[in-house]
């Protein structure tokens, strides 16, 4: 099998080789100097685990290695990389960081399946006998990846997946783990939603100056202990927890050694109650809102007309920029359908000038462009009119992150029967079909005002970290190639194919995901769910290649 043909996502270019295979011996060396060493030293965790082989980091190459080098120049942007293979080795080349950790990636996808291991602390023994075979790749034991010459950047700057960690908390150990597979298909961000009407997820300190006298400690103390309720959830109560200011900047930490920005998100002013609850003065009565584990939207609000709504605002946001490694804050916006109109312009126009101040970029959801935009705002559009959107965008030189839930919201189902999942959004159930055949550059939007793709994760039926993998995967993948690859590189019938071959390397690793039956699999996972919730595995329709 030429490993060349399965890559995911597509790159720019690949252009096979007639010379020789490169085989990695156990005699090789990964050799990386200076700001390299990082990245050549993940890639000798990757390899070292599937083979065996020392693979020590070395500063200079020689014949048999793999070479990670900088060159001053490359067609594409910062995360443009080359990857050449010959029967003497492996060289990337980058002109960043970024850009050596994508050719990490393409390079482990051109190593056959069996130089996976388990990312989850799963067992990766699952799996057919197409690849239990007692080799590494059917081919003697050796590991060997074709000749090959590829070229490639991405489509788009930013690519992400959201994870709403505000109904079902998540552990910093099962962040890292979702990091860990995401990666592998060139994500690069990571939008953690962190506060909603069930609860709220990130330490806010009680400051010296404190002109109200609020207790922030309650927001996890109460917040914290939060968690939503779904009576098809298996259980039903989600998790709770919280992330201390230390937690949040190592989950960032880990995610920037990886190539992925962290984006969180505080939802403001509607999704409260959380706040409400744990705060009585941002009541207009002053009393405190009773916790909920419902999963409505849509019901709370604060209050324009009280100033400690302001105060308790920025004491916020500033904490939170100030633990966040990266450019971005997202201050939410969406479906507070209980504010006046008015009003929800006035708090969030003010939000996102507190914001601005602490000198993050904004993102919110669609909704918030009712306010004025500036050139760097970023706007997330998940449903509603997009040619307005995009009139603004362009007068305005804001960007935006394109998260159509018809294309990208990861909660729905896939089928009625699916076990977990919800079914609000029109036109579904949604497969991985769906999710690849549509076009980000849409309702005369250029790909010059896109920032990029967002896949959104909601929680309401996911308890941990394999339920969301099911959701998520394979349909993360179609948008993972949405955001990478030209759209006029990209084609169904061909993604099937080379979505079925994944399967045997996501097995291996310990990660679940939906076997769609239109999808030829190369191995299938087990399911996350207890025998009485597990899918109905009917047919729901095939693809022509």
């Amino acid at each position: 099998m030429n490993t060349t043909d399965n890559l995911i996502p597509r790159p720019v270019h690949v252009a096979p080789s007639d010379g020789q295979a490169f085989t990695l011996a156990p005699t090789a060396r990964i050799a990386a100097s200076e700001a390299a060493v990082p990245v050549a030293e993940q890639l000798a965790v990757l390899l070292r685990r599937g083979t065996g082989f020392a693979l020590p980091v070395v500063e200079t190459a020689d014949a048999g290695d793999i070479a990670l080098e900088f060159v001053e120049t490359l067609d594409g942007g910062p995360e443009a990389y080359q990857l050449t293979v010959t029967d003497a080795g492996a060289r990337l080349a980058a002109t960043t960081p970024a850009g050596l950790f994508n050719a990490v990636q393409t390079l482990r996808q051109l190593f056959p399946p069996a130089i996976e291991h388990s990312l989850t602390g799963e067992d990766d023994t699952n799996s057919t006998d197409s690849y239990n075979t007692g080799s590494n790749n059917g081919t003697g034991g050796t590991w060997v990846i074709p000749a090959v010459v590829i070229k490639d950047a991405p489509r788009f700057a930013y690519r992400g997946l959201m994870l709403d960690v505000a109904r079902n908390f998540f552990t910093v150990e099962e962040v890292k783990e979702q990091i860990d597979v995401m990666t592998q298909f060139k994500f690069n961000a990571l939008h953690l939603h962190l506060t909603d009407d069930q609860a709220w997820r990130i330490e806010i300190r009680t400051p010296k100056e404190n002109p109200s006298g609020l207790d922030y400690g309650k927001l996890t103390e109460i917040g914290g202990a939060g968690a939503v309720e779904f009576p098809t959830a298996a259980p039903v109560r989600g998790r709770e927890g919280f992330y201390t200011q230390q937690d949040f900047r190592e989950i960032q930490e880990y995610a920037a050694a990886r190539n992925v920005l962290v984006v969180p998100e505080i939802d403001l002013p509607g999704h409260v109650n959380a706040a409400l609850a744990a705060i009585p003065q941002l009541n207009p009565d002053g009393h405190a809102a009773s916790m909920s584990t419902s999963a409505a939207v849509g019901w709370s609000t604060l209050d324009a007309a009280l100033p400690v709504t302001y105060e308790f605002v920025r004491e916020v946001l500033e904490q939170l920029a100030a633990t966040t490694i990266g450019p971005y804050l997202h201050i939410g916006g969406d479906e507070a359908l209980v504010t006046d109109h008015e009003h929800y312009v006035s708090m969030t126009q003010e939000f996102v000038r507190i914001a601005d101040e602490t000198g993050k970029k904004v993102v919110g959801w669609n909704e918030y462009a009712a306010v004025d935009l500036r050139e760097g705002d970023v706007v997330q559009y998940w449903f509603g009119d997009l040619p307005p959107l995009v009139q603004k965008a362009e007068s305005t030189g804001s960007l935006m992150i394109m998260s159509p839930a018809a294309n990208t919201y990861l909660d729905q189902k896939y089928e009625a029967t699916s076990p977990i999942g919800l079914e609000w959004v029109d036109g579904g159930p949604f497969t991985w079909a769906e999710y690849y055949d549509w076009n980000p550059a849409q309702g005369g939007l250029q790909d010059d005002r896109i920032l990029g793709v967002e896949g959104p994760l909601w929680t309401e039926t996911v308890r941990n970290n394999q339920q969301a993998y099911w959701l998520l995967y394979p349909r993360a993948v179609s948008l993972a190639e949405v955001a990478w690859s030209a759209q006029d590189a990209r084609n169904l019938g061909d993604f099937r194919r080379r979505l079925g071959a994944l399967g045997e390397r996501l097995t291996r690793q310990g990660v679940t995901f939906q076997a769609a039956p239109d999808v030829q699999w190369s191995a299938m996972p087990e399911s996350p769910f207890p025998p009485a919730m597990n899918a109905n595995t009917g047919e729901y329709g095939t693809i022509e290649a």
